[in-house]
């Protein structure tokens, strides 16, 4: 989905202080919209804060940084929407939270578009057609409920790398063999693609690379790395919408 212009937050904030919150406008490109205290929240979900974020965007990686920050100052997120992106949000909100799916206590993630850097300075890819599928998956092939499950990455119905959980793909990184490919930028401008064995191609560029299949691997969205302080209030979120007058509520 594009990135569309954020909705108003006006008539939400006009319900909130009904509510009998107090609105602050902080200014500066790192704050929310509003900050809302002292009222009775919707379905009495919190007496914490709320950040009232305007959001243009339901994609998973807008949601978990609305999120992330809130909860990071305490704060309750309510995040404003277009009606049309509703659903389209709740998707991603609703239990479990910011996870594609969770069956049996094994999640399959979303996925975002930052790279996967090697500890050589290289970027993972691998050469498909095919969507990819981050998923955890019973730890050593057995169905132990007390043991850290292991992460896979799946393509075209095959598995193409696998890790020991998901902080496998944390700091310092994976090694340049935990993926069939990786590729680098070369002293002559130019994108080098390699195997386990040496080198397989060279490119004018990304776009060149994907046209012979060539994909950089997009990271998973492991909520845990993204909401780290207070995320019991990122669990506690709200979703608002208005006509202009009345405001929506929606809620887990």
């Amino acid at each position: 989905m594009a990135r569309t212009t954020p909705p108003t937050v006006d008539g939400v904030l006009a319900d909130l202080r009904e509510r009998g919150y107090e609105i602050d406008r902080p200014e500066g490109r790192a704050t929310p919209a509003a900050v809302a205290t002292g009222g009775e929240a919707p379905g009495a979900r919190t007496d914490a804060p709320l950040a009232v974020e305007p959001l243009g965007d339901p994609a998973p990686l807008y949601l978990v940084a609305r999120l992330a920050d809130a909860a990071r100052n305490g704060r309750v997120p309510l995040l404003v929407v277009d009606e049309g992106d509703v659903d389209a949000a709740l998707d991603v909100l609703r239990p479990p939270l910011l996870v594609a799916d969770d069956t049996d206590g094994r999640r399959t993630f979303y996925t975002i578009p930052d790279r996967i850097r090697l500890t050589d300075g290289s970027v993972a890819c691998v050469r498909t057609d095919g969507d990819f599928t981050w998923r955890e998956v019973a730890a050593g092939g057995l169905a132990a409920a007390d043991s850290t499950p292991d992460l896979v990455l799946e393509t075209a119905g095959e598995t193409v790398a696998a890790f020991d959980g998901v902080d496998g793909l944390t700091c310092p990184g994976p090694v340049p063999d935990a993926f069939p490919h990786r590729y680098e930028w070369g002293a002559d401008k130019r994108i080098h693609v390699f195997d386990r064995d040496g080198e397989v191609g060279r490119y004018d560029g990304v776009a060149a690379m994907k046209d012979n299949a060539y994909r950089p691997v997009p990271l998973p969205l492991v909520p845990e790395h993204h909401v780290r302080e207070n995320p019991d209030l990122a669990h506690r979120w709200l979703v608002a919408t208005t006509d202009g007058q009345a405001a929506t509520y929606h809620t887990a």
